[in-house]
């Protein structure tokens, strides 16, 4: 319970990673505000948070514009007279296209959700924490700000972006006891992977040094830890949630002479 009783939203928390980041703050005490553009997927995540035994809200509302924000952290403080925590995590990710295929409807769409969002719903919470004296945001990012991926350039751009307004806004913001980190995700297991062959996805472990893609449980667990006051020394930092993604120079079946598995055991085994 080290988040016990403390107020926050989630966006984009309907369901995928915003949902299991939400249910992870419920089980460590939190009250959650659960948003998303669908009433019937927020609600149904409303309701996995009440059966926990946290008091939990609903807000339809599409926080990529002004209204929408506003509506939100209305909500919020005439439910709970409070904000403690905001992890922004509402963000357009399927969009797969090669830069000569796009259109400034795709490009504005995208910034508009996952960099617009962050500052409208950021810009009014954050007002609301500097009055309390104290409050903790958390930005929901990806590798793909420190790597490209192919067909994405809007979404990597606007996660770049994510990772420098993380930095700056910590540094506004921390004469006011607000402290403000990123969580930055590597492959991460969501509905998209319903469907697809086990040879798939065996081949996009093969680039994970730990083998296998991330869940919900690995990305709240990160966001509880930087919520919590066992990081209340950190502030500006980016937290790679990644499986030692970026840590290599290229995958284990690009290198040149990769080690077979056989012998790394065997000469571990009789050392």
């Amino acid at each position: 319970m080290r988040l016990k009783d403390k107020v926050a939203i989630v966006t984009g928390s309907s369901r995928n990673l915003g949902q299991g980041i939400a249910l992870g703050l419920a089980r460590e005490g939190a009250h959650i505000v659960v948003n998303g553009s669908k009433e019937n997927w927020v609600e149904q995540t409303r309701q996995m948070i009440a059966n926990l035994g946290r008091t939990a809200i609903g807000v339809t509302a599409d926080v990529s514009t002004s209204a929408g924000a506003e509506m939100l952290v209305t909500r919020t403080l005439e439910t709970f007279g409070r904000i403690d925590i905001l992890v922004n995590n509402a963000a357009v990710v399927a969009v797969i296209k090669h830069f000569l295929e796009l259109t400034p409807e795709v490009w504005e769409r995208i910034f508009a959700v996952n960099l617009g969002g962050l500052f409208h719903v950021s810009t009014r919470v954050a007002r609301v924490m500097a009055q309390q004296g104290s409050g903790c945001i958390v930005n929901i990012g990806s590798v793909g700000a420190s790597r490209a991926h192919r067909n994405m350039a809007p979404y990597d751009a606007t996660k770049g972006g994510i990772e420098a307004a993380t930095r700056a806004m910590a540094l506004d913001l921390a004469p006011y006891n607000i402290r403000v980190n990123a969580v930055s995700l590597g492959l991460m297991r969501t509905d998209r992977w319903e469907g697809v062959a086990e040879t798939e996805l065996a081949r996009r472990r093969r680039a994970i040094p730990l083998n296998r893609e991330g869940t919900n449980e690995d990305t709240a667990r990160a966001v509880i830890f930087l919520c919590s006051d066992e990081s209340s020394y950190i502030t500006g930092q980016v937290l790679y949630v990644d499986g030692g993604l970026l840590a290599q120079l290229r995958p284990a079946d690009a290198e040149s002479a990769p080690p077979p598995k056989d012998k790394l055991y065997h000469d571990f085994a009789t050392k």
